[in-house]
């Protein structure tokens, strides 16, 4: 495989909104990260690469958001069309291990961190060096056709220099404190109260100033955050149902 053929695909990702790209060598994973991979039945090393693919700021909503419809899972649809696509027209893969979107729970923190995509932050999302909060990941899987590795972004951690510390004060449950993790209790029972003002929005990730300029649209901010609170919805739902 010739490395123009590697990033020919990645130029065409970048048109589709797909601008993170990041291809791992199984054999260089982390023990960690192997084993936290093989608990959910997933042999790395049958493959002889691992590829990362994610969306840094609105680019991808900007292609989908006329087409929401058409689809209960329009960005993980349109993700595992696009990996298809590009694996077989881009690098002559025949055969897709496809890992995220699916059911597995993947230690996509872990692996963002390992990738150099992402630092630990206290709103309990990670930030990506030049994306900050306004990243995600779309799909994570596997191939056998030995495309040549990325470099590691290197870059320090995001919060290291913040001083300000915006996200703190701006946290109306007092959930991210001193530098320290997210609680996640109390964030939780905020967003679902009924007269929340964080429900569908962390205030906390929009006073985050990394990467302010790749900030999401209001209209954005609000289908995530509403499809995320739905989620917490369902969650409680299900907990008390459990407890009685």
């Amino acid at each position: 495989m010739n490395p123009k053929d590697k990033y020919a695909g990645a130029e065409w990702l970048e048109g589709q909104g797909f601008n993170l790209l990041q291809v791992l060598d199984t054999a260089r994973l982390p023990e960690e990260l192997l084993q936290s991979l093989a608990e959910l039945g997933v042999e790395v090393k049958k493959s002889a690469r691992l590829v990362l693919l994610g969306m840094g700021g609105p680019g991808l909503w900007n292609r989908l958001k006329d087409n929401l419809e058409n689809s209960p899972d329009p960005f993980d649809d349109d993700a595992v069309s696009s990996v298809h696509r590009v694996a077989l027209e881009f690098w002559g893969c025949t055969q897709v291990d496809l890992l995220y979107p699916g059911p597995l729970p993947l230690p996509l923190q872990k692996l963002g961190q390992f990738a150099g995509w992402s630092h630990p932050s206290p709103i309990g999302i990670d930030l990506h060096p030049r994306y900050g909060p306004w990243f995600a990941f779309r799909a994570v899987f596997l191939i056998n056709t030995p495309l040549p590795p990325n470099a590691y972004d290197t870059s320090e951690a995001p919060c290291q220099s913040c001083r300000a510390k915006p996200c703190e004060s701006m946290c109306p449950a007092e959930a991210v404190q001193n530098g320290s993790l997210l609680n996640l209790q109390a964030c939780v029972g905020q967003r679902l109260l009924s007269d929340s003002g964080c429900g569908d929005r962390c205030l906390s990730r929009l006073a985050c100033p990394v990467g302010k300029q790749w900030r999401y649209s209001d209209e954005q901010i609000a289908y995530h955050g509403r499809r995320s609170l739905e989620s917490l919805r369902r969650w409680r739902q299900t907990a008390q149902g459990a407890s009685q």
